[in-house]
């Protein structure tokens, strides 16, 4: 019998060991990468949920502080005065103001003064960016 020094013998059953580890590691792999997408896309989402709620608490707080102001005070000019220490302004009979949300995001709130006391014209959520950036067309989200 001759026996060849050096020569390794593979059979049927070691090279499919040899691939189903290849392919457990890739699956593996991808399963890490899905993974800390999904945390970092969650993440983001939990950060700009509380943000957004964090300012639309801060709204609601001024809507009550100018509420209080309108239904208490009968001068026009007391009013405005008032109003412009808590950042907001009168034109007419409409109380705007805006509360950041982030670095691009703020709420815009209009409030029209009436006899009984306040009505919301717009509670709405805009976005300051740069046209050179994102195009005249504003921001292309998904109206819903």
């Amino acid at each position: 019998m001759k026996s060849s020094i050096g020569s390794v013998n593979i059979g049927g059953s070691s090279i499919l060991v040899i691939f189903v580890l290849l392919c457990l590691t890739t699956f593996a792999t991808l399963a890490m990468v899905s993974a800390t997408a999904n945390y970092r896309i969650s993440a983001r989402t939990a950060e700009a949920s509380t943000a957004y709620y964090a300012a639309d608490s801060y709204a609601e707080e001024l809507l009550a502080q100018i509420s209080l102001i309108v239904n208490t005070e009968n001068d026009l000019n007391i009013i405005e005065q008032r109003l412009s220490e808590l950042g907001a302004t009168l034109e007419g009979n409409i109380i705007s103001y805006t509360v950041p949300i982030d670095e691009v995001l703020y709420m815009e709130i209009q409030l029209e003064m009436t006899n009984p006391g306040l009505r919301i014209i717009a509670w709405v959520m805009n976005a300051d960016y740069d046209p050179e950036l994102f195009g005249t067309d504003g921001l292309n989200v998904w109206p819903g």
